[in-house]
């Protein structure tokens, strides 16, 4: 009776949290890297025990306030077990700060990868990045903003692919959510427009990386028909790449994020373009 409402992703959300303190813990050493001076400008890093076949970046959820990298680094498992490293971003937050902030947080974190991959001799690795909810709007923005990559001194080419997971794209079907206002302001400040993942579609000029989009229809927080806008928008500027919607039915948006702690023919699917993603080129 509930489902697709704020009310039923609320109510459920103590399970979700269950099953992801249920994760088995990484088997690898977890490191934690300082990029700022504030206590949330850090990201947790995650190497396999071979050197890593290529890299994912995941920004967790949490509507830009709540959550930590520790709570979610359980979310490497199967990157891990594919033979990838694993970064999980932290940066200031909501509501003491807002995107501009935090964009310059996510240029400071790239730059801090960078560096890191340098420290290794590979300072362009070939790179996913993944993002749920809020993570994704931030992983989106990541992959279809050049100008950050460049302020980090990332080579473009290194971005493989974008995985969004009930991700925040299309800020035009949520005009009155008080966070999307808390997050970019007015709709008619610029901040609103650089902060919009489909804004920033038309207003690139260079190629786009391929994008996959993770979303249920029955979603209570994101609505479903803004992940439809965003790839409609895709597809009409960018030919040369693709974005593809794997549509969850009767999906919430916490199950947008199940796929990561559960082997199922889902997630073997979303692996499966991940590694062919991180071949291309090599």
């Amino acid at each position: 009776m509930f489902r697709g409402t704020l009310l039923h992703e609320l109510l459920h959300l103590p399970n979700y949290w269950k099953v992801v303190r249920a994760s088995p813990d990484l088997p690898y050493p977890v490191q934690k890297i300082a990029f700022g001076d504030h206590y949330r400008q850090y990201f947790l890093i995650v190497e396999p025990a071979e050197p890593p076949l290529g890299w994912i970046i995941y920004w967790h959820g949490g509507g830009w306030q709540f959550g930590s990298p520790e709570q979610f680094q359980k979310t490497a498992h199967p990157f891990l077990d594919a033979g990838y490293g694993v970064i999980i971003p932290s940066y200031r937050r909501l509501p003491w700060n807002d995107f501009r902030t935090i964009r310059q947080d996510t240029i400071m974190a790239l730059a801090a990868c960078r560096n890191f991959w340098q420290s290794k001799g590979n300072p362009h690795p070939h790179v996913v990045l993944l993002g749920m909810s809020a993570g994704g709007h931030l992983a989106s923005i990541a992959g279809l903003d050049k100008s950050i990559l460049q302020e980090a001194g990332w080579d473009l080419a290194q971005i493989k692919g974008v995985v969004a997971c009930g991700g925040v794209l299309d800020f035009s079907l949520m005009k009155n959510n008080p966070i999307i206002r808390l997050l970019a302001g007015h709709p008619e400040r610029a901040t609103y427009s650089l902060a919009n993942p489909v804004a920033q579609i038309a207003k690139q000029t260079a190629k786009l990386p391929p994008f996959l989009l993770i979303h249920g229809t029955k979603d209570g927080m994101v609505p479903y028909e803004a992940v439809v806008s965003f790839q409609k928008c895709y597809r009409e500027h960018s030919s040369a790449s693709t974005c593809d919607l794997i549509t969850m039915q009767r999906g919430t948006h916490l199950d947008a994020a199940r796929w990561m702690f559960k082997d199922t023919l889902l997630r073997q699917n979303i692996m499966a373009k991940v590694g062919r993603w991180l071949m291309v080129d090599r």
